[in-house]
């Protein structure tokens, strides 16, 4: 039975539109204003949430803005209503994350349409999130040949899957998935401006995907002072979209667990979280474990990839002691990663008789198959 979160200062409106979504089937519960709203949000997460506009301590544009900035809350859909039914507050509200608007008065017939048809658009998204394998590629600090490893595991996915492989950089400042794939994407998430439902249309999002073979790529921003264009709802939106026609999603994230990053991580079936073997990296590493187990994320759900990019590195059982766990696998230092991505063409691409490839392929298969990858060398 879906959950509505129903955000009036009108006891009346609480009354009539609250009774009449529970009499059809709905669960409701109320808020008087937005601050009520988010300690029931924080309890709970609704389904769908209806909020008038003019309220007090919080209004119905800060309450939207509030939920659309948090990874829990930005896919949430939004029903917003006023009696300021003119266009401009109109669209004062699609601009502040709103799905629909509805002006007073309005039948209750029309309300309950709009209701179903956001749930209904909301369990779409979400039965296509579960078709593919959304992988994250992590890492704590930066210099880790994350990017290189995200980038060659697209094309090594993309060799024997039935459909394209998405790869999503969101590194929204300093991203390079499209420089080593030798890609000029036209557009990119800062560019999606547009209220979180807005963007329906398949083909409207191809604009926002650039295609390499079989790899599907999206880019979050192409300069860092467009970084902060890119919202979370957009970002929710590429990996639906991307797991809609792709049998993996993986998602290239930066060295930060901004929102952003944590949206990423809420939809991810599994992390792949890399590091060098230098000290600062795997200290760093170390606090991000802590930071996953106190987040939630299941042990299963990670696989700690060490990766020799650094010179003067230590030997694995050194850098096994500093993690406090074995890495689940080891990827041997090699010039050859970092030569292929200077080319623009990923290493199994450029030269697949490479030794590395080999291990690369290794990673591959465990992502694939879903289970621990333990390399001779972790073993």
């Amino acid at each position: 039975m879906p959950d509505i979160l129903l955000v009036d200062d009108d006891r009346v409106i609480q009354k009539m539109v609250g009774g009449y979504l529970e009499r059809t089937g709905y669960t409701v519960r109320k808020a008087s204003n937005g601050v009520e709203a988010l300690q029931l949000v924080h309890e709970e997460v609704p389904d769908l949430v209806i909020t008038d506009v003019r309220m007090p301590e919080l209004n119905g544009f800060e309450l939207t803005t509030r939920l659309r900035s948090h990874h829990r809350t930005a896919s949430i859909p939004i029903l917003m209503f006023s009696d300021l039914g003119d266009p401009p507050n109109a669209l004062a509200g699609y601009a502040a994350g709103a799905d629909d608007y509805l002006p007073k008065p309005f039948e209750l017939k029309i309300l309950e349409a709009k209701v179903q048809s956001l749930l209904r658009r909301s369990a779409r998204i979400a039965s296509r999130a579960n078709r593919g394998k959304v992988v994250l590629f992590a890492h704590a600090k930066g210099g880790v040949g994350t990017t290189s490893l995200a980038v060659n595991m697209a094309v090594l996915l993309a060799e024997h899957s039935s459909r394209p492989v998405g790869l999503l950089d969101l590194d929204v400042e300093f991203g390079d998935s499209a420089v080593y794939l030798n890609l000029r994407p036209n557009r990119t998430l800062a560019d999606l401006q547009a209220a979180p439902g807005a963007l329906v249309d398949e083909a409207l999002f191809e604009g926002f995907v650039t295609e390499s073979g079989s790899v599907r790529l999206v880019v979050g921003s192409d300069v860092p002072e467009r970084a902060e264009l890119v919202t979370l709802p957009a970002i929710q939106l590429a990996i639906d979209r991307l797991n809609a026609t792709c049998e993996f999603v993986l998602i290239d994230a930066p060295a930060s667990f901004s929102e952003r990053t944590l949206t990423a991580l809420d939809t991810a079936d599994l992390v792949c979280l890399v590091t060098s073997a230098s000290l600062p990296s795997l200290k760093a590493t170390r606090g991000c474990l802590h930071l996953f187990d106190n987040l939630g994320v299941e042990a299963h759900r990670i696989r700690l990839i060490l990766n020799y990019s650094t010179t003067h590195s230590m030997d694995i059982a050194a850098a096994t002691n500093v993690l406090g766990r074995r890495p689940d696998f080891v990827v041997q230092r090699s010039e050859s990663l970092d030569r292929a991505a200077s080319s623009g063409r990923p290493l199994v691409t450029s030269d697949p008789n490479d030794p590395l490839v080999a291990d690369l392929r290794h990673l591959a298969d465990a992502i694939r198959a879903g289970v621990p990858a333990v390399s001779k060398e972790a073993s």
